[in-house]
C-alpha cells in the first residue's frame, strides 16, 4: 500500500507539508464525521460521507509517518501528536453514535473506552521497552470499517443498523485489548 503512496508522498514533500500538518488534518476530519453522525437522524444522506472520511483519516494516518520518514524528521513531538490526534480522531468517528437512534449509548462508550485502552496498551508496550503494538481484531482501521459498514448499513435497514454496532464495537476491542496484552507480556522481559 505505502508503495503506491509514494508519488503522493514525493509531491507533499516537495510541497513542504509537514507530517505534522498531516497527523493534525485528521482531527477536522473526525470532527466533520461527527457532525455528520450527530445530523445523520434529520439527514440520512450526510452517512454518505462516512466511508468517505474514514478513508481519508487512514490515508493521512499513513502519509504523516511516510512523510516523516521521507524527510527523516522523525521526532517525540510528533509521535506524541500522532498519538493524541488517533485517540481524538477515534473519539470523534466512534462516540457520537452513542447519541443515534437505535445505538446503545453504553455499549457502544464502552467500546470507546476499550478501544483507547487497547491503543493505551500497544503504546505502553514500546515505552517499556518493546515495539509498539498495532495488532488486532478491531485495530484503527477495523474500527473505521466497522463505523463505515454500520453507517451504509443504516441507509439501506433503517436505524437498526446501529443496534449492532455498540455489542461488535464492545466485542473487537475487547478482544483487540486482550491480545495486546498478551503480545505485550510475551514480549517485554
Amino acid at each position: 500500500m505505502l508503495g503506491r503512496l509514494t508519488p503522493l508522498v514525493e509531491w507533499l514533500v516537495r510541497a513542504g507539508i509537514s507530517a505534522d500538518a498531516l497527523t493534525l488534518a485528521a482531527l477536522p476530519v473526525a470532527a466533520v464525521a461527527a457532525l455528520c453522525l450527530v445530523a445523520s437522524p434529520s439527514v440520512p444522506a450526510l452517512l454518505v460521507a462516512i466511508p468517505i472520511l474514514a478513508g481519508l483519516r487512514i490515508l493521512l494516518n499513513l502519509l504523516d509517518g511516510a512523510v516523516a520518514r521521507r524527510t527523516g524528521r522523525i521526532h517525540p513531538r510528533g509521535e506524541l501528536l500522532n498519538e493524541l490526534g488517533d485517540r481524538l480522531a477515534d473519539i470523534g468517528f466512534l462516540a457520537p453514535v452513542a447519541v443515534l437512534p437505535g445505538a446503545s449509548p453504553t455499549l457502544v462508550l464502552l467500546g470507546v473506552i476499550v478501544g483507547i485502552l487497547a491503543s493505551y496498551v500497544g503504546i505502553t508496550a514500546r515505552a517499556a521497552g518493546g515495539e509498539r503494538i498495532y495488532r488486532g481484531i478491531l485495530s484503527k482501521p477495523g474500527r473505521m470499517v466497522l463505523v463505515s459498514v454500520a453507517a451504509i448499513g443504516c441507509l439501506v435497514v433503517g436505524d437498526q443498523a446501529w443496534a449492532w454496532f455498540g455489542p461488535l464495537l464492545l466485542l473487537g476491542t475487547s478482544l483487540t485489548l486482550l491480545e495486546r496484552i498478551a503480545i505485550a507480556v510475551r514480549r517485554l522481559p
